[in-house]
C-alpha cells in the first residue's frame, strides 16, 4: 500500500483544504514534518504536494513552502450566453467570483483553413471575419476566443464586424436576428488538452496546467452563421450545463 502514500496524504490535505480547516494563504505543513506525520520518505511528501499543485490548490514558493491557493471559479453557464438580451454573460460570472471584468479585441478580415471551412461548410480559403477575444478577470486572463464569421452573410450588414456599430454591444442571437438570420441552435463540443506555447503564454498558466476547448458552432437551421474555439484555463473555471427533460405526454 506504500505505494500510492502520496495519495493518501493528498487526500488528507484536500480534504483540510476544503473543509476549510486549513484556509487561502495559509501555510501547509513542510515536507519534513509531513514526512514524520505519515511514516513516508520526503519523497512521498513531494509527491503528494505536487499532486495538489496540479490540481490548483495550493502554490509552492521556492525556499518558502507551500500555501493554500484560493480557490474561487468562474462558473460557465452556457445556456445564458444565448439568448435574446443576454446582457453581458462573462462580467456576470465574474462579478459572481468577486472580481473584475474586462476584455479585448480585435477584429480583421481573414480566409477560412480546412478546418474553420468545415465547420462553416464553405470552400477552404472563403473570406471571413475573425475576431480574437480575451477575456480578464482582475486582470488576469482567463478566456480566449477565436470566432469566425463567414462574409458571404454579414459582408455589407451592419454586423459585418462584431465589435462595431448600433450592435456591437448584442450577443450573437440579436446580432443574427437584426440581418433576419437568427439562431436555431448553437452545438459545443468540448474536449481537454494540454495548451500550445502562445496559449500558456497568452493565458499566463503555470507549467502543467490543461485547458478546455469549447468548438462552438451556430445556425440557422442547417446554414452555419459563426464557429469559434473558445478556451479556458481548467484550473479558473467550471462549466455548467443546465439540461430540460421533456415531461411525459
Amino acid at each position: 500500500m506504500t505505494d500510492h502514500m502520496y495519495e493518501r496524504i493528498a487526500t488528507a490535505l484536500r480534504e483540510q483544504i476544503v473543509e476549510g480547516a486549513l484556509q487561502p494563504g495559509e501555510r501547509l505543513p513542510t515536507q519534513e514534518v509531513l514526512s514524520e506525520q505519515f511514516g513516508v520518505s520526503r519523497i512521498v511528501a513531494r509527491r503528494a504536494l505536487d499532486i495538489l499543485e496540479d490540481e490548483g490548490l495550493i502554490d509552492r514558493v521556492r525556499g518558502g513552502g507551500a500555501f493554500v491557493r484560493r480557490y474561487q471559479p468562474l462558473v460557465r453557464r452556457s445556456a445564458q450566453h444565448y439568448q435574446t438580451d443576454p446582457g453581458a454573460p462573462f462580467a456576470e460570472e465574474a462579478f459572481a467570483a468577486e472580481r473584475i471584468p474586462r476584455y479585448s479585441h480585435n477584429t480583421y478580415p481573414d480566409r477560412a483553413g480546412l478546418d474553420i471551412a468545415k465547420r462553416l461548410q464553405i470552400p477552404v480559403g472563403s473570406d471571413v471575419m475573425r475576431t480574437d477575444y480575451v477575456s480578464y478577470a482582475n486582470d488576469e486572463p482567463m478566456m480566449l476566443t477565436y470566432s469566425y464569421e463567414p462574409l458571404a452573410i454579414t459582408k455589407g450588414t451592419p454586423i459585418e464586424r462584431p465589435e462595431e456599430g448600433i450592435h456591437m454591444t448584442a450577443g450573437l442571437v440579436d446580432r443574427f436576428t437584426s440581418i433576419e438570420m437568427r439562431p436555431t441552435r448553437v452545438v459545443e463540443r468540448l474536449r481537454s488538452r494540454m495548451p500550445r506555447p502562445s496559449e500558456t503564454e497568452q493565458l499566463q498558466l503555470r507549467p502543467g496546467t490543461p485547458v478546455i476547448l469549447i468548438v462552438r458552432t451556430t445556425y440557422h437551421d442547417q446554414i452555419p452563421l459563426e464557429t469559434a474555439d473558445i478556451l479556458l484555463d481548467a484550473h479558473r473555471y467550471e462549466l455548467e450545463y443546465s439540461l430540460r427533460v421533456d415531461p411525459l405526454q
